[in-house]
């Protein structure tokens, strides 16, 4: 159970993104933290999936990754000007993919507090399971994470923040969360 006063808290951070490997809990712990301080919360994916009344992986099989790429861009720098324009406070969770343009990191470092979920590998694999929903999964579900993060680990690692959630349970994620986002302790908090 979590010990934190929520009524207490004052976030110093009013823009945050999420980031990290699918299956680390972008969505779920971004829209949680966004209920808990009254933040409003975006999912990236979900708003192309709207966009195009069409999951991720119909996208990718209809038009290809180079046009889901430029879509999930465009996404980002849409809402980046609607947040800036509007003052909103909030949530973001970006696809696992969405920080490997430099254009779109530049961008989340210049207007947010970009925090990584960092998550183990057989963590992964346990819930992504087959893989049969994700697009960028080919083959055998573990080797295809250990190749994303070979190229993903570069660019996750340029975040504001980080938390490894090895050994952490969901309420402990969540309470490390809005402490990073209220009292910005630490790069990494293990």
């Amino acid at each position: 159970m979590l010990m934190l006063n929520f009524e207490a808290i004052k976030p110093i951070y009013d823009k945050v993104t999420l980031i990290g490997m699918m299956g680390t809990g972008k969505s779920k712990f971004g829209r949680q933290i966004a209920n808990i301080l009254k933040f409003n919360f975006y999912d990236v994916d979900h708003m192309v999936e709207k966009e195009f009344n069409m999951t991720i992986k119909e996208l990718f099989q209809k038009h290809g990754e180079i046009f889901f790429r430029k879509i999930e861009k465009n996404t980002i720098f849409d809402l980046i000007l609607k947040i800036n324009k509007n003052k909103e406070k909030v949530i973001i969770s970006l696809g696992g993919g969405g920080f490997d343009n430099k254009e779109t990191r530049k961008l989340l470092l210049s207007n947010t507090n970009v925090i990584w979920l960092n998550t183990p590998v057989d963590v992964l694999v346990q819930r992504v399971g087959d893989g049969s929903k994700r697009p960028m999964i080919k083959g055998k579900t573990r080797d295809s994470i250990l190749q994303l993060l070979k190229i993903r680990t570069k660019y996750y690692s340029l975040c504001h923040n980080q938390i490894n959630t090895y050994k952490l349970n969901q309420n402990q994620v969540t309470e490390k969360l809005i402490n990073l986002i209220s009292n910005q302790r630490n790069k990494a908090i293990k």
